[in-house]
């Protein structure tokens, strides 16, 4: 059944699922968004897409769990606004659950582009841990707790990049796990954990915190409640691709968090139609391939390899998580262009814009790359300063001068951003 609203079609969407009915809020997740789809759709999770827009518009109410991936929380809660953050907060008061992975944990936050779900804080940044990646093992709290249902104290799971909860201050939080040692794998920046490294050398010389001891009793999953509802906090990724353990926590967190849906009625945004444009669905593909041809590129000048297939290892100095995105976004676009043997009218549009930005984008990337390299030859260097304005100048154009990017690549990416999700939607729909 449609429902009128003025701008769009809805359709209503009978679910029935232990799980019950989960929303995942999609503005500002890039990577993490489409990793958060591969892995509920591959566990058959019952779930929809939703946007700030959606949430202005009241869909919420038709969802047990809101579900907020990895990507900077401050962007999150300016896509959210005023009315989206109120929005939120009310859905959570009358009863529903909040599940936010890193970013979407961030989110949830008391501070200044936070929602203050919970009274709890980010670890000021100069006591932060900021550039951790890779499996670290978690020291559980409450080993009967549901969540750890089939879980051994002390196994490895994968923490990106994470933030870190100041210690909870309240008798409402409970800490639900802790950091314990790295794994094999992690790396901090572009130091791999295992081979014994200084880190005291390596923080004079890199001038950030990087010894991984820092990070180990600090708390990974905390939980609360605002109002009527749960609210649930992990810098753990339980969703990275591949990691086994990683999913069964994931589907306990969802039961337990969404548990006992009614199995009511959702409404749900409806997929505009797929045209067929054999030009548009070419020029995806070729897109796809110029990202290959960039990750070479990089490769190829030591300045990066293949870490995961959706994850580049980058030495420091360079936009490694940024390349990856763009990467990973439109070999997706390719993929789902080819599957369902075309595009809607807006992708269309769409994949035209970004023909121009994309070779543009690269092209600048590979001068910027290779001034960037020569730097490293004479020191460290660090991703946001350096003292070469050629570099300074290319920075600024391509992702703009702030951590946070701007600039051409968030050009892109919100354009790809927009036509992903439009291509996801139609999947859940089975189009």
């Amino acid at each position: 059944m449609c429902l009128p609203t003025g701008r769009a079609c809805y359709i209503i969407i009978i679910m029935r699922n232990n799980n019950g009915k989960v929303a995942v809020f999609w503005d500002q997740s890039y990577l993490w968004g489409l990793i958060a789809f591969r892995a509920f759709r591959a566990e058959g999770v019952d779930f929809d897409l939703l946007t700030a827009d959606d949430i202005r518009a009241g869909l919420l109410k038709g969802y047990d769990l809101l579900f907020v991936p990895g990507g900077w929380a401050s962007d999150k809660m300016a896509a959210l606004g005023e009315d989206g953050a109120k929005a939120v907060r009310t859905f959570i008061e009358g009863g529903g659950g909040y599940l936010g992975f890193c970013g979407g944990a961030g989110l949830a936050l008391t501070h200044d582009s936070g929602l203050g779900l919970l009274p709890v804080r980010r670890l000021p940044t100069g006591k932060r841990l900021p550039s951790f990646s890779g499996t670290i093992r978690l020291h559980l709290h409450g080993g009967d707790h549901p969540v750890w249902s089939g879980v051994e104290d002390g196994q490895t799971f994968h923490a990106w990049w994470p933030g870190q909860f100041s210690p909870p201050g309240d008798d409402s939080v409970q800490v639900l796990a802790e950091y314990g040692d790295p794994g094999l794998d992690a790396f901090v920046t572009d130091l791999p954990v295992r081979d014994g490294t200084d880190w005291q050398a390596w923080e004079e010389n890199y001038g950030i915190n990087l010894d991984p001891g820092r990070i180990r009793g600090e708390p990974a999953l905390i939980e609360s409640r605002h109002g009527a509802g749960k609210v649930l906090l992990s810098y753990i990724h339980f969703e990275t691709p591949g990691d086994l353990s990683g999913r069964r926590v994931l589907m306990n967190l969802l039961s337990y968090m969404a548990g006992g849906g009614d199995g009511g009625g959702h409404i749900s945004p409806e997929p505009p139609a797929v045209e067929q444009h054999a030009e548009a669905v070419a020029l995806a593909s070729s897109l796809a391939a110029e990202a290959m041809r960039f990750d070479r590129f990089g490769m190829e000048n030591l300045l990066w390899y293949r870490r995961r297939d959706w994850l580049l290892q980058w030495r420091r100095g360079v936009r490694g998580i940024e390349y990856s995105t763009l990467d990973a976004m439109l070999k997706e676009i390719a993929n789902h262009a080819e599957f369902a043997g075309g595009l809607d009218r807006e992708s269309n549009l769409g994949i035209r814009q970004l023909a121009g930005l994309v070779r543009e984008f690269y092209s600048g990337a590979r001068r910027l790359l290779m001034l960037e390299r020569l730097a490293m030859a004479r020191g460290p260097l660090s991703p946001l300063k350096c003292d070469d304005p050629r570099i300074q100048e290319l920075r600024s154009e391509l992702f703009s001068s702030d951590r946070r990017c701007g600039g051409r690549y968030r050009r892109i990416a919100v354009i790809a951003d927009a036509i992903l999700l439009r291509q996801l939607r139609r999947r859940l729909r089975g189009g």
